[in-house]
């Protein structure tokens, strides 16, 4: 990984996203790498009046203030020499082509401005970067200031999920926790009793965990849990105050760039805690 590509702002919303960054960057010892994107001013016709077209010095004061803010969120945040890029376009596209062009190993976002109503409506930039991105996705809340030490990593034995728990396993240091976790329909329960197969979902867990290779005092654990995916997982977070859920994101087809799996959505409107999704578009090449 050549560095953490930090997408931000300038808001509050994305201070988490700033700290968070610039921790983990320091702790695998690479380069962080800060992004502020200006999406264009639209031409507004209210369908009254004179129409607003922006000027080039409208746009030109919009892109001071941008990074106006960002360096007095990096002062906010503690983080020292460091130096935002500025690109121009639109936002989930411009970080997804900046990490790919770059080399960036993972892409670190703010979770979204609003409350969890707010964001069951959609419309955040963790969500488009899940769908548009060939680079893991961390979204981190405001509140979350800390590396995450209790990890949840759902398992459904995916390329991506696997991608997405490997990720943070690599953050873990001694005395941290992380919960491997693959959630199973209800109605599936009695049909796998009675089917053949090579070896039980746990034992599979728990190769899934060697795998991984975490480091010396990382608590491993595995669990099977049958329900509704996004539901258990939500729910087995809150119990154990996770601080990170990771998951694969999931495309079909030849659209499969634009399709965001149904878990993955729902937990990215919905979760509290820091959530790291590795999109499909991750195992490409």
């Amino acid at each position: 990984m050549k560095g953490i590509l930090l997408a931000m702002h300038g808001g509050v919303s994305a201070d988490g996203a700033v700290q968070v960054a610039s921790l983990l960057a320091a702790r695998v010892h690479v380069a962080l790498m800060p992004l502020v994107v200006f999406a264009p001013i639209p031409i507004l016709d209210y369908g009254f009046g004179a129409t607003y077209v922006p000027t080039p010095e409208d746009e030109a004061a919009v892109r001071a203030a941008l990074m106006t803010s960002a360096r007095e969120q990096f002062r906010r945040c503690g983080v020292t020499d460091a130096i935002p890029e500025l690109r121009t376009g639109v936002v989930s596209s411009e970080i997804a082509a900046t990490a790919r062009a770059h080399g960036a190993g993972l892409i670190v976002t703010g979770l979204g401005a609003h409350g969890i109503l707010d964001r069951t409506l959609g419309g955040e930039t963790a969500l488009h970067l899940a769908q548009d991105a060939s680079t893991p996705v961390l979204a981190v809340p405001a509140s979350v200031t800390a590396i995450p030490r209790r990890v949840i990593a759902a398992i459904d034995f995916s390329p991506t999920s696997v991608r997405a728990a490997h990720t943070a396993a690599g953050w873990l240091r001694d005395g941290d926790e992380l919960h491997i976790v693959s959630v199973v329909p209800k109605r599936s329960q009695t049909a796998r009793a009675t089917s053949t197969i090579d070896r039980s979902v746990g034992d599979r867990l728990t190769q899934v965990g060697r795998e991984l290779g975490v480091a010396a005092g990382v608590r491993v654990d595995v669990t099977e849990r049958a329900g509704d995916a996004a539901r258990t997982l939500l729910d087995h977070a809150r119990q154990i105050d996770a601080d990170l859920i990771t998951l694969g994101s999931h495309g079909y087809g030849a659209v499969k760039r634009l399709v965001l799996g149904s878990v993955a959505s729902k937990i990215i409107r919905v979760a509290t805690c820091a959530i790291l999704v590795a999109p499909i578009g991750c195992l490409d090449g």
